[in-house]
């Protein structure tokens, strides 16, 4: 058989797994591996699941376009941060109250801006976050309701909304007959095996699962800091086992 090794540029932002699938050099891949460090699993241990392992990521702007007036005269102009406060607190319901309490899901307001001085109700209110899934229908319907109530929290407080949608990776999506292979595999070597922890973190691995069966792992690098942390710390005795490993699964997934 062939193996390709995939060396990704831009594993985040702006998405390198569609750079590598525009090429068309995966077109003809019948199973595809991948593995992320982490910091919450001792050295040498292998994480996996069935299934979803990361989440959906989505991330929103909305502007809350009122009219701009002096703070004293609030009734001559039409206040955004109100409205956008009313928002903030509303999207909360999206998960808690829409979804099945057994599934994850998030709604998080990461950024709000609004107005720069003390005694002037301004024109606009910025409100900016992220919405997070581990499935499609779950996904769909967290961006549905967060655009309703966007849209008519505006109507009642007369303001308009403009919203801005951007689309990142799905949930990943580790084929279950690939995923044991991969744990039979880590359990030849003498690995420690877990259950992977699920994460509301994105991964644009998904984007391979989309079209090519396989599946994502976690590799213990020692227990640190989290990833993007500056003080996140790889325990150089994973590496060596990570490669030995990854080979061995490469040589048994042409065999299976």
């Amino acid at each position: 058989g062939t193996v390709r090794i995939v060396f990704q540029p831009g594993e985040e932002a702006p998405g390198g797994a569609k750079v590598v699938l525009d090429t068309g050099c995966l077109a003809d891949v019948t199973a595809m591996f991948g593995l992320h460090c982490s910091p919450r699993l001792e050295a040498c241990t292998i994480g996996i699941t069935a299934g979803a392992l990361t989440a959906s990521v989505d991330r929103f702007t909305i502007r809350f376009l009122g009219r701009g007036t002096h703070a004293a005269h609030p009734e001559a102009g039409i206040d955004p941060i109100v409205c956008a406060a009313a928002f903030i607190q509303a999207a909360q319901t999206i998960v808690s109250r829409n979804i099945e309490p057994f599934d994850a899901g998030l709604v998080s307001i990461t950024h709000v801006a609004a107005g720069n001085t003390w005694n002037v109700i301004p024109d606009a209110a910025l409100v900016e976050g992220t919405t997070r899934s581990m499935t499609a229908a779950n996904r769909a319907l967290i961006k549905e309701r967060l655009y309703a109530l966007a849209e008519n929290i505006a109507v009642a407080h007369g303001v308009a909304a403009n919203i801005d949608w951007y689309a990142g990776p799905p949930a990943t999506d580790n084929t279950a007959s690939w995923a044991e292979l991969a744990k039979e595999t880590a359990e030849a070597q003498q690995l420690a095996v877990l259950q992977a922890p699920p994460s509301l973190a994105g991964e644009d691995f998904a984007f391979y699962q989309e079209t090519i069966p396989g599946a994502f792992v976690l590799v213990g690098t020692g227990k640190s800091a989290a990833n993007h942390n500056p003080q996140f710390r790889v325990d150089p005795a994973a590496l060596l086992p990570t490669a030995v490993y990854l080979a061995e699964l490469a040589k048994r997934a042409m065999d299976a």
